[in-house]
């Protein structure tokens, strides 16, 4: 579906209310917690500490624990120490609430793992300045547990690419070494591509910081020639399994940071193609304009994914990965690391697929991905003096 400058790239999903879960053993202080809370949170209830853990196990994820110190059965202090030896719950904040002002519990409460603690009775507009508070640093810590996890990741799929480009310096020394009389002058490019986006990807980890800060240096880049750089440098993969690249590609001039579309997009759509299509097949490469977008469209005619594989494609957090064709392997993180540079240049990716054992007359993979045009130059003025 074409794009426009004014349209979307991608629809994010409506951000969902903070769920909190209260937790008293006296139904009247429930009510009055509800009534000050209900018109900005998701709320869950429990009247004792073994229903509060057992929500907390469930599916739906709970933001922040208001939880009341005596309790019959287990008090406020044991139910906390439940939580925090739990993987699930460990890291969910939690305020305590009691009549005690002594110093004493306070740090027992404290040690216990809770987050904060509020002395009944509470002012209304002091319990929700407190809420808050702890609502914010959870997002924080989510956040940058998820951005750390992320930079993992990266760093991991950058050193691999790496590895790659070494991979043809090597075969390439060994084809001049074993063409005795021979010219080397046909593998000088390969390895020349190599050496340059091996430096490249390099100086990409140092400034991965600096990315995740200020943004990607994006430029204006052929697409033609970064489709031609990246089969260049998978030109000994295609050679293995005798696959052929079918390139209609426009001359026309995209927005992205070049070494982040040549080896984190291109290099890892193409390796996907090559690595699940059979021997002596086709993979077609083709591009079309809309408006202020591009469309590049890679169609391999391999043996595709099934519905459960698709549904995580993107997914860093549960990467997998399934062996090619030829007993080929790979890191799993391929995938979620080009979807994720292609929506830092400000364009998306779709992706169909026909498996072959439920489809063996139409089977493959189709990927599309879309990058903003770069502007024209605009047009000089003619100068008063012209004729």
């Amino acid at each position: 579906m074409p794009l426009s400058r004014e349209e979307s790239i991608e629809t994010s999903p409506p951000r969902r209310r903070p769920r909190i879960l209260l937790v008293d053993d006296i139904p009247t202080n429930l009510d009055i917690l509800v009534c000050m809370l209900k018109a900005d949170y998701d709320l869950r209830v429990a009247n004792s500490g073994a229903k509060a853990i057992a929500i907390c196990e469930s599916s739906e994820p709970i933001d922040l624990i208001l939880l009341d110190v005596l309790m019959p059965g287990m008090n406020g202090f044991e139910v906390c120490r439940v939580l925090r030896s739990q993987e699930k719950t460990k890291e969910i904040p939690v305020v305590f609430l009691t009549a005690s002002s002594e110093v004493y519990d306070m740090l027992h409460g404290f040690e216990a793992g809770g987050s904060d603690y509020l002395t009944k009775p509470f002012r209304h507009e002091e319990l929700r300045a407190r809420v808050r508070t702890q609502l914010t640093l959870h997002e924080q810590r989510l956040e940058i547990q998820k951005k750390n996890q992320e930079l993992k990741q990266m760093i991991r799929i950058i050193c691999h690419d790496v590895a790659n480009h070494f991979t043809v310096l090597e075969m390439g020394f060994e084809l001049i070494k074993d063409a005795e009389g021979t010219s080397s002058a046909k593998y000088r490019p390969m390895m020349r591509a190599a050496v340059k986006n091996g430096l490249q990807l390099t100086e990409m980890v140092r400034e991965m910081r600096r990315s995740e800060e200020k943004g990607l240096n994006l430029q204006n880049v052929s697409l033609h020639d970064a489709i031609q750089e990246s089969l260049l440098l998978l030109e000994a993969k295609f050679t293995a399994k005798n696959v052929r690249p079918l390139v209609q590609i426009p001359n026309v001039v995209v927005i992205a940071e070049p070494c982040a579309l040549i080896n984190s997009v291109f290099n890892n759509v193409l390796t996907n193609a090559v690595k699940f299509s059979h021997p002596n097949s086709p993979i077609e490469i083709s591009a079309s304009c809309h408006d202020d977008f591009v469309c590049i469209r890679f169609q391999d005619h391999g043996v595709g994914m099934n519905a459960s594989v698709l549904q995580h494609l993107f997914d860093i957090g549960r990467s997998h990965t399934q062996t090619g064709t030829a007993g080929e392997r790979g890191t799993g993180f391929g995938m979620p690391v080009m979807r994720r540079f292609v929506e830092q240049f400000g364009g998306k990716v779709e992706v169909l697929s026909r498996c072959q054992e439920s489809d063996p007359e139409n089977h493959g993979t189709e990927f599309k991905i879309w990058l903003r045009l770069a502007p024209h130059p605009p047009i000089p003025s003619p100068s008063p003096n012209s004729p």
